[in-house]
């Protein structure tokens, strides 16, 4: 019963992911990475605090435990979220959205090799298979052109936007393997709220340091709806990084974290199944292709 626990919180995660992106288009269209950085992080603050004082009480806010594991949770939120999704930003730039898609994607071909390796979890080779088919899946269903004003393959600097790529999905891995490690020394609601700290305190410095152009004041002077564009971002915020952080890491709690890679690595392929159900945008080959191949690495994991 345990596992499949384990595989209903990270299928949560996955497709909690792979919403919150939805709420954050009209943001990014308005504010700079940076900026949508620190507001998203308003409403990962709040709910964290939130879920903190309703399961542990005004005392849970206390810290409690080693000092040592409180600071790596935060450093570690830091290198997972914040510099994580800025390299996966600038590797959009760098890429585009069809070469960067599929690449970083391939996140669970990192993580499975890492937990075997420094957390003694099993690597078999139905794992390693499933994490093939998941990936190829992936690949499939990945845009195949960036849209609008999108460089061309002569314009992107390949070397350097793979490079990039490599350390976005390493800065993933780190954080998916060393959540694995925190949840066993501190309490989950405590350390949602230690990270969610780290990942604000660090984003709000990088606003402060490169706050772009389409700043959160020019949002406020110039839209017309600023308030509801900012609360979107906000929204997104809280159910992306607090509630999809919360179902991840309670999963690690009953299935390998390698295996729960695989599972949230669902999220491009529930992102594509929500453009075809609530965007109406074609069921092509391609995407039937991935859904199968990406559908048969999930079951196949399941199996015992």
């Amino acid at each position: 019963m345990e596992p499949l626990l384990g595989y209903g919180l990270a299928l949560g995660a996955a497709g909690i992911w792979a919403l919150a992106p939805v709420l954050y288009k009209r943001g990014v269209d308005r504010l700079s990475f940076t900026a949508v950085g620190w507001v998203r992080c308003i409403g990962y603050l709040a709910s964290a605090g939130i879920y903190l004082a309703a399961t542990r009480g005004i005392e849970g806010f206390i810290p409690s435990g080693s000092w040592l594991y409180i600071a790596g949770a935060v450093v570690a939120g830091i290198i997972w979220l914040v510099v994580g999704d800025l390299l996966y930003f600038a590797c959009l730039y760098r890429l585009g959205v069809s070469i960067t898609v599929p690449i970083t994607s391939a996140y669970p071909l990192l993580v499975i090799p890492a937990s075997w390796y420094f957390l003694g979890e099993p690597m078999t080779s139905k794992i390693l298979l499933a994490a093939l088919l998941i990936v190829g899946g992936i690949v499939l269903i990945a845009p195949r052109n960036g849209g609008k004003g999108a460089l061309t393959a002569k314009e992107r600097p390949l070397g350097m936007g793979l490079l990039l790529a490599f350390l976005t999905m390493a800065c993933w891995t780190f954080g998916l393997l060393t959540n694995k490690i925190f949840v066993e020394h501190i309490a989950v609601p405590q350390l949602e709220w230690y990270r969610a700290l780290g990942v604000t305190a660090g984003s709000f410095l990088l606003y402060k340091i490169y706050p772009g152009k389409l700043t959160v004041a020019s949002l406020f002077a110039t839209s017309k709806t600023p308030r509801r564009i900012f609360a979107e971002v906000v929204f997104a915020g809280a159910l992306g990084l607090a509630l999809g952080n919360l179902f991840f890491t309670y999963s690690v709690l009953f299935i390998p974290v390698n295996v729960a890679t695989c599972v949230v690595s669902l999220r491009p392929f529930l992102a594509a199944l929500f453009a075809l159900l609530l965007l109406r945008e074609p069921l092509t080959k391609p995407l039937l292709g991935g859904i199968s191949l990406i559908v048969s690495g999930v079951v196949l994991l399941s199996l015992h």
